[in-house]
């Protein structure tokens, strides 16, 4: 798996400046990990095993707003090799600061009766905008998206932003009909941060986890 995101990069702008710091806990592992690591999981089962390491490419990070400097304190480049409850190694390497017309996302999956491959290109990352679906073996195409991304207040580069959160809307809507628990919840959202916690902690003591 490759995923990308345009941020976490060299540049940024001081709106966004606490992205760059541990306290927030709202950086490139919470984010962009983390997202990856769910998508993985989803189509895999859960990870079971992970050998990590992190790398911080730009410790310093210029403001180009303010034209002053700030220092990251969190990693902006990962790689790791996971297995998952399917039995399935995954390769994982997640990249930070790729420019805008080379953001890619591409999970490949490989069996004895074929492949399937999930593909994207937002730039803020594969839980932005819609992925599409290929493989060698027929299957029945997935619903379209119940919203379009689009709208008159999001700059350009968000197009597609509003996907997921749409989905959400939608499962919430068919399990409040339906009287079903299928929507993510908390219960969800603190695996995904243990999840991250076990990856970040693998990368520093360089020991499987």
């Amino acid at each position: 798996m490759t995923a990308t995101t345009f941020g976490n990069g060299p540049e940024s702008v001081s709106a966004y400046e606490y992205f760059d710091k541990a306290d927030a806990g709202a950086g490139f592992m919470t984010i962009a990990v983390g997202h990856v690591l769910d998508v993985i999981e989803t189509v895999l089962g859960d990870i079971t095993e992970i050998d990590a390491r992190t790398e911080l490419l730009w410790p310093e990070v210029k403001l180009t707003d303010t034209g002053t400097t700030t220092t990251r304190e969190v990693p902006d480049h990962l790689d790791a090799i996971l297995k998952t409850t399917s039995g399935a190694p995954v390769g994982v390497q997640v990249l930070a600061g790729v420019p805008v017309p080379d953001a890619r996302f591409s999970l490949e999956v490989r069996g004895a009766d074929g492949w399937l491959r999930l593909t994207g290109n937002h730039p803020a990352g594969v839980q932005v905008g819609d992925l599409t679906l290929t493989s060698n073996v027929d299957f029945e195409a997935p619903d379209s998206p119940v919203a379009t991304g689009t709208g008159p207040a999001a700059a350009e580069i968000w197009t597609g932003a509003a996907l997921n959160v749409g989905e959400v809307y939608a499962s919430l809507a068919r399990d409040i009909a339906d009287g079903t628990h299928h929507t993510p919840g908390f219960a969800h959202a603190a695996h995904n941060s243990r999840l991250v916690a076990r990856v970040e902690r693998a990368a520093r003591t360089g020991v499987r986890e």
